[in-house]
């Protein structure tokens, strides 16, 4: 019987609560985050439909504090829903108490030799005897694992995986990695570019730019015998007044830090940088949206090609959960990957990303709780 602790309340936690609810194994589910309010709402709306809902507030920040909580939770798993930042944090942390560990995001992946910092971690796991699951998410976890179950299941060799992303985010193409023929090749941004054509649907005639993504590193580190890998995703360049030049002229934007308090300071060159980022990320995503793969290889001795795709809206995702469609894809494939783990379905000990695992069970995880994949053969 296994306590599970969700770190965070947002709209992922209201997502995937309800569900697990129904998961025999879980006989207590504890939410914590530093706004403790928003976790009572939670509990108030499910208490009483399967098993023990507890709150506790939690800043990560204050160790302390946190430590405490553990040691009065005593989670069997936690599911880390925080930023993906203190990810490390909450690995540490899950290692002290002797729990299992879920998240969603690869924290700075491909700075280094392993797939991700987390990574680090996978001798300590191993030897506590707990499995820490990283990158639970529509990148790379089931756009990954799309792949390695057609590998598996319909293609004799896959000689190459192109990844489409569209309408999902606002973020602007930056540096890009690729394999071409087993080798890491970089690009710089917005350099390559191409336009899905009839093929494609109602997405004919959009313009998707080559990315960098975690699936990259994904299949560097865990499926080798691919060896071309290219993500590609669509981008609108929003025209917006810039003032940085007006504010550098009149000696607004210094290099030199203030002090805010005692501990922190910041310029306002980095305080502006960081306003105009926090403006990219705010922009409002609307629309029919998507998300696959184009899968080619042989089957048989013919060449085979297929794509593999997801389309979702994002105004219907916000009206019924509350949050875009990437964050609903993204909810799904972590509600699959925390059943599972409940479940001990996934029963390696380290670290590692769903990829490691059975794909064709952790996609009908995903089917199972009401997302569909189409398959278009080209």
């Amino acid at each position: 019987m296994k306590k599970i602790l969700v770190l965070g309340c947002n709209g992922i936690t209201d997502f995937i609560v309800p569900k697990i609810m129904g998961i025999a194994a879980i006989t207590e589910i504890i939410i914590a985050s530093r706004n403790k309010a928003e976790c009572d709402a939670l509990r108030n709306k499910y208490s009483g439909k399967g098993p023990r809902i507890t709150t506790a507030r939690m800043d990560i920040e204050n160790e302390q504090g946190t430590r405490m909580m553990l040691s009065i939770t005593n989670p069997d798993i936690i599911v880390n829903l925080l930023p993906i930042r203190y990810c490390m944090t909450v690995m540490k942390l899950a290692l002290e108490v002797g729990a299992d560990y879920i998240d969603g995001g690869l924290y700075e992946c491909g700075k280094g030799d392993l797939l991700s910092k987390q990574f680090s971690l996978f001798a300590e796991f191993r030897s506590a005897q707990k499995t820490a699951i990283t990158g639970c998410s529509l990148s790379p976890a089931l756009l990954t694992s799309l792949v390695k179950n057609a590998m598996m299941s319909g293609y004799d060799a896959v000689t190459s995986a192109e990844f489409y992303e569209v309408n999902l985010t606002a973020d602007e193409p930056v540096e890009a990695v690729t394999l071409e023929e087993g080798n890491i090749v970089k690009h710089e941004a917005k350099t390559v570019s191409i336009k899905l054509d009839e093929n494609f649907g109602q997405f004919k005639g959009t313009s998707l730019y080559l990315s960098d993504s975690p699936v990259i590193q994904d299949f560097i580190k865990e499926i080798p015998g691919v060896p071309n890998v290219r993500y590609f995703i669509s981008y609108e360049a929003q025209e917006e007044e810039d003032f940085t030049p007006e504010l550098t002229r009149l000696g607004m934007l210094s290099d030199e830090p203030v002090q805010i308090t005692p501990e922190v300071s910041i310029s306002p060159k980095q305080f502006w940088e960081k306003l105009l980022e926090s403006r990219k990320t705010e922009k409002q995503i609307n629309g029919i949206c998507g998300a696959g793969v184009l899968v080619e290889g042989t089957y048989r001795g013919s060449a085979k090609k297929e794509f593999v795709y997801i389309t979702s809206d994002n105004d219907k995702c916000m009206e019924q959960f509350g949050m875009s469609s990437m964050m609903t894809l993204n909810a799904y494939a972590l509600l699959s990957g925390v059943t599972l783990l409940c479940m001990g379905r996934w029963d390696k000990k380290g670290v590692f990303t769903p990829i490691a695992f059975d794909s064709e069970q952790f996609i009908s995880g995903i089917r199972n709780n009401g997302l569909y994949f189409q398959t278009k053969s080209l």
